[in-house]
């Protein structure tokens, strides 16, 4: 088959989307399929392999996040010349918008996943803009008219209902490669940091942004010092709060204990992970929450604040403890870890038997049937049928973007 990834987040953007879109895309041309990817430039970057298209792009937030334009180039006349059988898009920017609109006009099936929840970060966008009213019709709009939306958890599906979206979700969360979390060499953390063995490494991986609750974290951390000395904090990542975290470190005079590394590329988080003793997360505004599948695989105990969209990965009292957000029952969780080996080797365990059940490989046989399902019913039906939806969608993003007919 030959699939456009249509995508408003992509590598070298260090998150979530980028990684599940790179995963999938590689997944599936394993299996022989020729996929092209189509996502915004990033200015600096070169793309070392071929069938990635780039389009002019602004910064739009203080998330990095790119905001693709659809100048009339030579890229954009390319891609709108390319021959697809099925066009799948992620997070519902632009660039999603452009790939609906090649998919209508060719009579090709649309796939669309649903996989950042925008009302969660209505804090980057202005009055205007950040109002969350707005972004959950936006959001039913864009699901509605796609022809098959996925969601990466149950909990995502729900919170779309509640929305009004009335397309029919189907629950695909994006796997993991299981191979390249194993058997890696520990030493990596601890040499970047200076600390010797006798340290216990708890690791957060994400975005250093204020829907992340590192805030919470570092307060945690203070409350377990008291318990656990030997514990240090080491925090994966770049962002736009960075400043303000380290402020707040030194205020609880933590800076001893705690280390910001930056953000890292896909291929070394591996080694990243193999270094620590116990993931933490506090965030409550995933979708799916990949950094906790990479953690599962390489068989880390985790400690999250309770959200729903974690209880189809996550087993309390097994693999993880998830607690109420209060940083002192967050600390005493942590620290009974710490003060079990033959606790955390059990969750460690467990931890890994999870992340089998979510590879990258079955994750690209979900979406090959699903693409051939499409791509067949698709063929059956006249020319031309899909004219109506077009204008009627025009008309109702007009408000939101320029489309052209």
């Amino acid at each position: 088959m030959k699939i456009g990834i249509f995508t408003d987040a992509y590598l070298p953007l260090p998150n979530g989307v980028s990684t599940a879109v790179d995963r999938t895309a590689r997944a599936l041309e394993k299996k022989g399929h020729t996929v092209t990817i189509i996502a915004p430039n990033v200015p600096g970057h070169k793309d070392n392999k071929k069938n990635i298209y780039r389009l002019p792009s602004i910064n739009f937030l203080a998330t990095g996040t790119r905001f693709a334009l659809h100048i009339p180039n030579k890229t954009l006349l390319d891609i709108v010349r390319l021959d697809f059988d099925v066009i799948h898009a992620y997070n519902g920017g632009p660039i999603s918008l452009l790939g609906w609109e090649i998919a209508k006009t060719k009579d090709i099936p649309y796939v669309f996943t649903y996989c950042t929840l925008l009302v969660q970060y209505t804090h980057y966008l202005g009055k205007w803009l950040g109002n969350p009213r707005f972004m959950k019709i936006l959001s039913k709009i864009i699901c509605n008219y796609c022809d098959y939306l996925l969601v990466p958890t149950g909990s995502v599906r729900k919170e779309l209902l509640s929305y009004g979206v009335t397309k029919k979700m189907h629950v695909d969360p994006t796997g993991i490669e299981l191979d390249e979390y194993k058997d890696h060499t520990k030493g990596f953390i601890r040499e970047k940091i200076g600390v010797g063995k006798n340290k216990k490494i708890l690791l957060h991986v994400g975005r250093l942004g204020q829907e992340k609750a590192i805030d919470f974290l570092i307060s945690a951390f203070w409350q377990l010092k008291k318990k656990s000395p030997d514990a240090v904090l080491v925090l994966v990542g770049a962002g736009a709060e960075e400043q303000t975290l380290k402020n707040q470190v030194e205020s609880l005079q933590l800076s001893d204990s705690v280390f910001f590394l930056g953000a890292f590329p896909p291929e070394t988080l591996p080694q990243i992970y193999a270094d620590a003793d116990i993931f933490i997360f506090a965030s409550q505004t995933e979708t799916q929450g990949l950094v906790i599948l990479e953690a599962l695989a390489s068989s880390l105990p985790i400690v999250a604040v309770k959200d729903a969209v974690f209880h189809e990965i996550l087993d309390h009292g097994k693999n993880s403890y998830m607690v109420k957000k209060d940083a002192k029952t967050f600390a005493e969780s942590i620290h009974l870890l710490l003060s079990d080996k033959k606790l955390r080797d059990m969750f460690a365990k467990n931890s890994l038997e999870t992340a089998k059940k979510f590879s990258i490989q079955q994750t690209a046989d979900n979406l090959e049937k699903v693409y051939a399902a499409l791509i067949k019913e698709a063929s059956a039906k006249p020319p031309g049928y899909r004219k109506k939806y077009l204008n009627k969608f025009h008309h109702l993003m007009k408000p939101f973007f320029l489309v052209r007919k």
